[in-house]
């Protein structure tokens, strides 16, 4: 019975936000002298590609955020998708295109001024915007 009982939940964890938008955070340090060239590398082989998957409906919503003042976190990009399944159906599209349009020395150059990494995965409660 117990285990019965942990499959409806996990199931049920499942449905419930594999349904609900989603954001995903994904938080760098970079090193702060390289984040100018950080930025120009992503906005020239990274961003055009994820843009794409908003313009194509894939994705809700992408972007970046950064700061040269407060947390160690200094770069952080987000996504928003109409669900988990979404959300990893166009971030295995966009990756894979990443990969095959940039060079391999400029993935590495952009990794190597990541220090840290870390991603989180939220369901959106509310969110309120005017456009």
């Amino acid at each position: 019975m117990r285990s019965i009982n942990r499959v409806f939940l996990v199931c049920l964890l499942f449905v419930t936000y594999s349904k609900a938008q989603i954001m995903v955070i994904s938080q760098n340090k970079v090193v702060f002298s390289k984040m100018n060239e950080y930025h120009e590398l992503m906005e020239k082989h990274w961003n055009p590609i994820f843009d794409k998957l908003v313009d194509e409906g894939k994705l809700d919503e992408v972007g970046t955020l950064s700061h040269g003042w407060g947390d160690e976190w200094n770069v952080v990009g987000y996504y928003k998708a109409k669900d988990m399944a979404s959300f990893e159906k166009a971030w295995n599209e966009g990756y894979e295109k990443f990969a095959e349009k940039t060079p391999q020395n400029v993935r590495n150059r952009i990794t190597s001024m990541i220090m840290e990494h870390k991603d989180s995965m939220y369901q959106l409660r509310h969110s309120h915007s005017k456009k």
